[in-house]
């Protein structure tokens, strides 16, 4: 697992006060969040935390955890 893969799974536990090993990275954000306030105080942290930025177009093929830790690295190395 990567040192993203673990911040993200992190992050997304402590936003949905859930243990981490509930954040599997094949689960479906949808499953995963249920309320869309959570979902955009999710990736709002993430953002702070990684120094990254989502477009819209880029959170639409965002589906699983996994995505989520893709985007974010492709985000990390094209700085």
């Amino acid at each position: 697992m990567t040192t993203t893969a673990i911040g993200v799974k992190t992050r997304i536990a402590d936003v949905l006060n859930i243990p981490a090993d509930r954040v599997s990275e094949e689960i479906s954000l949808k499953d995963l969040v249920s309320d869309s306030f959570l979902l955009v105080e999710m990736a709002i942290e993430l953002q702070e935390d990684f120094q990254v930025r989502f477009s819209q177009e880029d959170l639409k093929v965002v589906h699983t955890v996994q995505d989520l830790i893709a985007l974010i690295e492709i985000k990390l190395s094209s700085k």
